[in-house]
């Protein structure tokens, strides 16, 4: 490991998840870990005295609790330009809709802003919905795939272009191939990787993503034995030791051809986890590409600018794959995936594989806008390939409406608002929210007398680490120390128009014992916890979280869960009256 490149990184990455995998922070929990959110206060919060509230009448008001947060992060008042973008370029998020959109699956950085999309609709009332059209092309080769994304339109070229400037990429150095969602990049990517000589799949999940179990399917009917990293309880983080011997293990099947050595397989590697928010080491693709390894690095648990940090540069990934809203917070939201495919490592991509395990999912998209006519691209397009020819017999007014139009056409105005605000004042933004929420939900304890503390919530994951992500996941247990179901906690949520998300966590080691049988071993790496999750995005305020805390204290009623059930029936009934 190249130690110069590794300490060079964790100077520069500003949320510190750069830091080595291989300290023993990365192995164990502090047992202390909560005394970390003092270190980062500079007032006297509740938050960091020793206090419980047990039941919602006894939470401290909106006005009082917004006091405590900028109290124990000053720096916070400094993000206002945040809440102004929220109230005039995203108004179905303020506080008249009673939304609180917290259940984000994916890099949830939009395109484009609400304001821009009903200006664009209200102009154009034959509009369906959507600011751009996706039309889907079959290909057979990673060779087709290439070539089907070089042939773009001006506006897919402006994109493109946008985008990969956005995430801080060299379009010199990578092949942006579109999709038609995030899961679709995952299924591409498997179904063309050149498994044959690279015979290994390794991913590091602690929690259950559909796109990715794909992808492990895949690999499986290909011939695969996919292998995954193990997660300690209940920091989730990385059992770094194991997941080292997995990256650097001897592969017998490994075939030398004329002297060059066969890349041992594909390790899929988020640099965050969208459930949990641990975070993990830049350092870890290093080693991977060390080892001889494909990384492919997926962006979905990265903040809206977290790809500005050097970490990338220094440890460029072989495969990128994110994925982009159209609106943030739309009804209906959609949007598209992006595969990234580093030019230098485009070999990787089969030129006829062999077993393609369904033809249906080697489908790329093209992008086109949906406000203009074929007729209109026609005519912008001979106007901006003549204007050179012919400046002479072109006045300066069609010119500057020319312009104008051509710029409303390539405005993304989601990712300008993301640049404005920039990586600090976005990253200390979600870093207050998300340790004071955490904190918040702690202090909340059942009432009565207890041999020990009842706590309402249990945090799944770090809980007050400075470099955490932007996700929280926990559980609630009732005042006899049952878990709640986190989908009951799901659909109570649903009816206060609060998006939380039950998921499932797995590959959880518990205990720290080495020596168990095999299959004490395999039932440990299929232990599977439901949790709730939260995660805070590019527009979450502290109204948001707040409402968060004040539905969760709720359940410090004993018969909040049978009342809400039996108020259920009596809905439906009123329904089924009228």
């Amino acid at each position: 490991m190249n130690s110069h490149l590794i300490q060079q990184a964790s100077q520069t990455c500003f949320s510190g998840c750069c830091s080595s995998p291989f300290s023993s922070h990365s192995v164990t929990q502090k047992p202390e870990e909560e005394l970390e959110f003092s270190l980062i206060t500079s007032g006297a919060s509740f938050l960091t005295r020793d206090i419980k509230f047990t039941s919602q009448e006894s939470l401290p008001p909106l006005r009082t609790s917004f006091y405590d947060l900028i109290t124990a992060f000053p720096d916070y008042l400094q993000t206002t330009q945040a809440d102004h973008l929220r109230s005039t370029e995203y108004q179905n998020l303020s506080y008249s809709s009673h939304h609180v959109l917290l259940n984000h699956t994916g890099q949830q950085q939009p395109l484009f802003s609400y304001s821009q999309f009903r200006e664009i609709s209200e102009s154009e009332p034959d509009l369906n919905q959507s600011l751009f059209t996706l039309s889907c092309t079959p290909v057979s080769s990673g060779k087709e795939l290439l070539s089907f994304a070089s042939e773009e339109s001006r506006f897919q070229s402006r994109m493109r272009k946008r985008i990969m400037g956005f995430m801080n990429l060299e379009e010199s150095e990578y092949h942006m191939i579109l999709t038609q969602d995030r899961s679709s990049a995952f299924k591409i990517l498997a179904e063309l990787y050149s498994f044959k000589t690279n015979p290994n799949l390794l991913t590091v999940y602690n929690y259950e993503d559909e796109a990715v179990e794909e992808m492990i399917r895949i690999s499986e009917k290909k011939g695969i034995k996919p292998e995954s990293a193990e997660f300690s309880w209940p920091s989730t983080e990385i059992v770094s030791e194991k997941l080292k011997r997995k990256i650097a293990k001897s592969n017998k099947r490994r075939r030398r051809r004329r002297g060059e050595k066969d890349k041992r397989g594909l390790f899929v590697f988020p640099l965050q986890s969208l459930v949990t928010g641990a975070s993990y080491s830049y350092s870890w693709m290093s080693l991977a590409h060390e080892n001889e390894w494909h990384v492919l690095l997926d962006t979905s648990a990265l903040g809206s600018k977290d790809m500005e940090t050097l970490g990338l540069s220094l440890f460029q990934p072989d495969f990128l794959i994110s994925s982009f809203t159209e609106v943030l917070g739309k009804d209906d939201p959609s949007g598209f995936g992006c595969l990234f495919v580093k030019k230098s490592s485009s070999q990787a991509l089969s030129e006829a594989p062999e077993h393609v395990t369904n033809p249906a999912n080697l489908t790329a998209v093209k992008a086109e806008p949906a406000w203009k006519t074929e007729n209109d691209e026609i005519t912008l397009e001979k106007g901006f390939l003549d204007h050179e020819d012919h400046k002479a017999s072109t006045s300066a007014t069609d010119i500057i409406e020319f312009e104008e139009e051509d710029k409303a056409i390539i405005e993304f105005r989601g990712l300008d608002h993301a640049d404005s605000l920039g990586l600090i004042l976005i990253s200390r933004r979600s870093k207050s929210l998300t340790l004071w929420l955490v904190r918040a939900l702690m202090t909340l304890k059942h009432p009565g007398s207890h041999e020990t503390e009842m706590p309402l919530v249990k945090i799944c994951g770090p809980k007050t680490r400075t470099n955490r992500g932007p996700s929280i996941s926990f559980n609630i247990f009732d005042w006899q120390g049952e878990k709640v179901d986190p989908l009951v906690v799901e659909r109570l949520a649903e009816r206060e128009k609060i998006s939380l998300r039950c998921a499932y966590l797995q590959k959880i080691r518990i205990g720290k014992n080495k020596r168990r049988s095999d299959d004490e071993k395999q039932n440990l790496m299929s232990l599977r916890v439901s949790v709730v999750s939260v995660r805070l995005g590019f527009m979450t305020n502290f109204d948001d979280v707040f409402r968060v805390w004040g539905f969760v204290s709720r359940f410090l009623d004993a018969d909040f869960v049978e009342k809400e059930k039996w108020r259920k029936k009596a809905l439906e009934q009123i329904q089924i009256a009228n």
